[in-house]
Order: structure tokens, then sequence, then C-alpha cells
């Protein structure tokens, strides 16, 4: 029994279609916009770079910019991927998708192509200012940066697919929009910024049964080596549960996205737009 492939053609295409959505993306003001964030993220760092927390272990700068490229990695990959979802299904590029050979396919390899590439494009510049104003804070050795790496991938692929499946599962921008609130007030609670020990115990058990806890305690293991962050689990721990978030994911996100695209017709995508026509949304 021969085990299903994807045809060169369809490869290739996606690394074209990659390449033009980044070059289209990233040279409009909105997509320059998401370098904002790193510049802002480094003022605060400014500001807190003399600050101690956990007990004079670490500065507060080394702890919110460890936060930072966790948090990068949420938004990039779950309300990135879920609100241009919710886009494409609207504006009819999911059925032009669905209407070509393999076009399904390879519009989800260009998601896992540009996905990272979005994850990254605001952590550079601030992975360079860190750098300046935090000196001791980026890995002092290959190996350390090839950890960094393999967190950063795994965390991507951890949370990619729930950004898809949320993107498939709810139909309304409004809906999703208040979803993409309570993620952002999870990923508040999750330990990226600030330690869970000072919430609630019941915040602070809702945050580790979330990827985003695990996502928090990975950078901070591999930016903050020696640093003991109360409840933190070992690092292999951290992995394996990471790991387990991918491997839940891609097992459940490709049969929503079949299920939505079974949905996709002419008449659905003319009923968005006639949405969207009358209420804005």
């Amino acid at each position: 029994m021969s085990t299903p492939s994807v045809p060169s053609t369809v490869l290739r295409a996606a690394l074209r279609q990659a390449r033009t959505t980044l070059a289209r993306k990233y040279s409009t003001p909105a997509g320059l916009g998401n370098f904002f964030v790193p510049v802002v993220i480094l003022i605060v760092i400014w500001f807190v770079r003399d600050v101690e927390m956990l007990d004079g272990q670490v500065g507060a700068g080394g702890y919110v910019f460890a936060g930072f490229l966790g948090f990068g990695v949420v938004a990039a990959a779950v309300m990135g991927v879920s609100g241009e979802l919710q886009t494409e299904r609207d504006d009819g590029t999911l059925l032009r998708a669905k209407a070509v050979p393999h076009g399904m396919t390879g519009h989800l390899l260009t998601k896992l192509l540009v996905t990272p590439l979005d994850a990254l494009v605001p952590i550079v510049p601030a992975v360079v200012g860190a750098a300046l104003l935090i000196p001791g804070i980026m890995p002092s050795s290959l190996g350390r940066w090839l950890l960094l790496l393999l967190v950063f991938l795994l965390t991507v692929a951890a949370m990619m697919p729930w950004g898809a499946v949320l993107g498939s599962v709810f139909r309304s921008m409004m809906t999703f929009a208040w979803v993409m609130m309570g993620i952002y007030a999870l990923a508040v609670v999750s330990g990226f910024f600030f330690p869970l020990t000072v919430l609630p115990t019941v915040l602070e058990w809702l945050a580790r049964a979330t990827p985003l806890y695990w996502i928090g305690a990975a950078f901070r293991w591999v930016l903050l080596p020696g640093v003991e962050v109360a409840g933190d689990p070992p690092a292999v721990v951290t992995l394996l549960v990471l790991l387990a978030w991918s491997v839940v994911g891609l097992a459940v996100a490709p049969v929503v996205l079949r299920r939505m695209a079974r949905r996709q017709s002419g008449s659905a995508v003319a009923a968005a737009r006639e949405r969207v026509l009358n209420r804005g949304y």
C-alpha cells in the first residue's frame, strides 16, 4: 500500500506563493507595522533593565524579553493564521484553492512556510536590540543557539494548527474578535511577563492547561539558564508537552480544515460579502 505524497509541482507552487505573500505583506504599511511591536518591547526593556526579579536571579528586562519571544510566536501562529483564514474564507481565496487540484494542500503548505517567517519578522530586530541593551541575554554557544531554534520551531508547530482550527471553527468575525481577546487575556496570565506565583491558584492552573504557559517556560529555559522560576517544570517535560500539543494539533487541524473546505461554495462567499457590505465585518 503506497503512502500518499505531495506532487513536486505543488511544493514548487507553495514556495512561489510563499515568496509572493511575504513580498506583498511586507511592502505595505500594514506589514511594516509589525516592526513597531519590537520597538515598544525594547523601550520597555530599557526602562526595566535595572529592575531585579525572582530574588535577584534575573533582571526584569531579560524576563520580559524571553516572554516577548514566546508571545511573538503565539501572535503569528495563532492570531495571524486564524485571522488570515477568516479573511480568505470570506473573500473566496479558499474556494478558489478548493477548485484547483491539490489546491488546499498547496495553500496549507504555503501557510506552513510563511508562518515561521512571520514570527521571525518582529523577533529579529528585538534580538538585535536586546543584545545591545542586555549584554549576556543571548545564547553564548552554538549549542544554545540551536536549542533556541529548536524551541522556536517547536512552538510554531505547537500553535499553528490551533490557529488554523480557530480560523475554521468561528465563522463570524465578531465572535472571532472575542476569541482573540480571550487569547490575549490568557497570554497575560500565562507567565510570559511575570511569574505565575503572583496569580490566584485557579488562574495558575488555567494557564498550565494551555500551551501558552509551556511556550514561555521553554524560552525561559533557553535564555535564562540557571534561573529557577517557581513551578516551572524540567526542560525535557516542557519540550515533550509542546511536542504533544503539536502532534494533537496536526491531527485535528486537517480534519477541521477539510470540513470547512467542504462547506465553501459560491453562495457562501456571496453571503459573506453581503454581510461585510451591510455590517462592515
